[in-house]
């Protein structure tokens, strides 16, 4: 099961200026016990490796997709996004950024399911998640939750079957 995992505003944006222009702390709880809960693969690019978690993701298995040949202690690079993700059809694997990867992996047809945080707010972000609306349909939805005085809520996307 390939999933991708984002919040995203209004706009869907979901960085600026290669940063999360938010900060929720209970969002950020969730992504953890997410990742770690299915499977404990993340796949990220490289840039939201290296401007976003900074190091690897404890307690995960961590995959970065990049066309550096350097290795990085404690990731596993990932030179070929289709021939990767094929290796994941039995498997879970978290797909958790950025806006290129996300994009990648949906056109690819690979995406199963997407948890997305609907955050209530224009954050002008100048990355954004894919359009998602004609592929996938809501299955599940959180009531709403507050922090930092922002309006948030949990959904689950199932891809359409056709």
């Amino acid at each position: 099961m390939i999933r991708l995992i984002a919040a995203i505003d209004r706009r869907r944006g979901i960085g600026k200026n290669g940063l999360i222009p938010w900060k929720i702390p209970e969002d950020e709880q969730y992504f953890t016990d997410q990742t770690k809960t299915h499977g404990g693969n993340v796949l990220t690019g490289s840039a939201t490796y290296h401007k976003t978690y900074r190091g690897p993701l404890a307690g995960r298995q961590n995959y970065i997709l990049t066309h550096n040949k350097k290795p990085i202690k404690g990731v596993t690079l990932v030179h070929d996004l289709a021939k990767f993700l094929d290796n994941f059809q039995d498997k879970d694997l978290w797909v958790a950024g950025g806006a290129d990867v996300f994009e990648a992996v949906i056109k690819l047809g690979k995406a199963d399911e997407l948890y997305l945080t609907h955050i209530d707010g224009d954050f002008d972000c100048d990355r954004f998640f894919p359009e998602y609306e004609q592929a996938f349909r809501l299955v599940s939805k959180s009531e709403l939750h507050q922090q930092n005085g922002l309006n948030f809520y949990y959904a689950i996307y199932a891809k359409k079957i056709s």
